[in-house]
């Protein structure tokens, strides 16, 4: 059933967390740090005590974990979304810290009717900003952004309709303009989303690291470590060895001049047309692998987490055994997401610390299973765009919901992504040889 998780929200907890963070980011977190731009506070305070959510990008594991370090920084507690299957790990423990540290749940592609009802209370209310990852996904990939979902903004449009509706009716707006109301409360009548853009770096020298990550990889796949070698073809012979065994697990065959690019595209493809099949899912047309990869977990996030509160208890135990099958694909649909942004060239052209890192994360989540090892300190770049006015947009939105949706979600794309460009561009990576 959905399940839903609501943010129980403990004050002194928040309290004591906020006091002995920095203990956590230092040892379990190996060493990470924060490092906020120049100007990026002022823009972030610009809002103070405004209706706003906030839209970061999701490279990282550890993301959420940043937020909270944010928070400490901007003096603010938040809200956060969260895909409803982290609040089970770790046999339901992690849940508990995430709904107490003012977290809640939504299954992704169902109709999460207390989730969305949150959301919009939450963001109507404006108590606190809330955090939602737009891209849905970790990327595990710090210079590029994946295809944002357009839910960050429908939930704002949807909080805005709420706040409208209580207020009697918005002025009309134009880009540029002032909100022309003001509440209750002496804020101003919008909803503002905020893009961020987290970028991780290895400040110093990680290569020895690397080296016994690629060691065990190897060791792993069958190829003997060559421990003088070259860093890049030993990444590519992991690489090779992996495509090979995957090709054989899925049957799948490929021509003998395939390129690795090639390979992986058509496997990538291969493995999601499979899941889709069995599920019975009719994917569109020359869609893009992220779309189907979308559909494909939300049909399985929707049958796992489907509402049975009016079932029997011998429904609900015959939902349960098919369920441990349903949850199998999560398999597939995350092999697919692991090496979505991955292809032949990714580390040649750029051969940084963090873009080799990439790669052996990704494989050490294949290879090895379980979370990837962290490789050595590390210091998250942290930019704050322009707050994005919803209500400029309202009237627009209440014509063309659709195009408005895509405006905005494009606005926030850009935004993210200049913003990840400039982070790079203001440091000096570490090359490795």
């Amino acid at each position: 059933m959905l399940d839903f998780r609501p943010p129980l929200d403990s004050p002194l907890l928040l309290w004591w967390c906020k006091t002995f963070f920095p203990i956590y980011m230092k040892f379990p977190l190996g060493d990470l740090t924060i490092s906020i731009e120049k100007g990026a506070l002022e823009r972030f305070h610009q809002i103070n005590g405004e209706r706003a959510m906030i839209c970061p990008n999701h490279s990282n594991r550890h993301d959420p974990q940043t937020m909270f370090a944010f928070s400490r920084e901007a003096k603010e507690y938040f809200n956060f979304v969260a895909a409803r299957e982290i609040f089970d790990y770790d046999g339901g423990r992690n849940g508990w810290w995430v709904q107490h540290a003012g977290g809640y749940s939504i299954v992704r592609g169902a109709a999460d009717r207390e989730s969305f009802k949150t959301t919009r209370r939450i963001l109507a209310e404006g108590k606190k900003k809330l955090v939602l990852f737009p891209e849905g996904e970790v990327s595990r990939q710090n210079d590029t952004l994946m295809t944002l979902e357009s839910g960050a903004a429908q939930l704002c449009f949807w909080a805005l309709s709420d706040l409208d509706k209580n207020l009697g009716g918005l002025s009309n707006q134009k880009p540029g303009d002032s909100p022309a109301k003001i509440d209750a409360t002496g804020r101003s009548a919008t909803i503002f989303i905020l893009p961020m853009a987290l970028k991780y770096i290895f400040p110093y020298d990680i290569s020895g690291a690397l080296r016994k990550s690629l060691e065990k990889l190897e060791a792993k796949v069958g190829l003997k470590p060559a421990a003088e070698a070259a860093l890049q073809p030993r990444l590519m012979a992991v690489c090779e060895r992996l495509l090979t065994t995957l090709e054989k697990e899925y049957e799948l065959k490929v021509r003998d001049d395939a390129t690795m690019n090639d390979r992986v595209k058509v496997l990538r493809l291969h493995i999601l047309q499979s899941v889709a099949s069995k599920l019975k899912v009719e994917l569109p047309p020359d869609g893009k692998e992220l779309e189907y990869v979308r559909i494909l977990r939300n049909k399985v996030d929707d049958f796992i987490y489907q509402d049975d509160k009016n079932s029997s208890s011998y429904e609900r135990s015959v939902h349960e055994e098919k369920q441990n099958s349903y949850r199998a694909y999560y398999r597939d649909i995350g092999r697919v997401i692991n090496f979505v942004a991955i292809y032949a060239g990714y580390v040649s052209e750029h051969m940084t610390q963090e873009r080799f890192s990439d790669v052996i994360e990704r494989l050490e989540v294949e290879i090895l299973g379980g979370e990837p090892s962290i490789k050595g300190p590390r210091e998250v770049l942290i930019d704050i765009g322009q707050p994005i006015d919803l209500s400029q947009y309202y009237d627009d939105y209440k014509t063309h919901k659709k195009e408005t949706i895509t405006k905005v979600t494009e606005e926030v794309a850009a935004q993210i992504s200049a913003m990840l460009v400039k982070l790079e561009e203001s440091r000096k990576p570490i090359y490795l040889a």
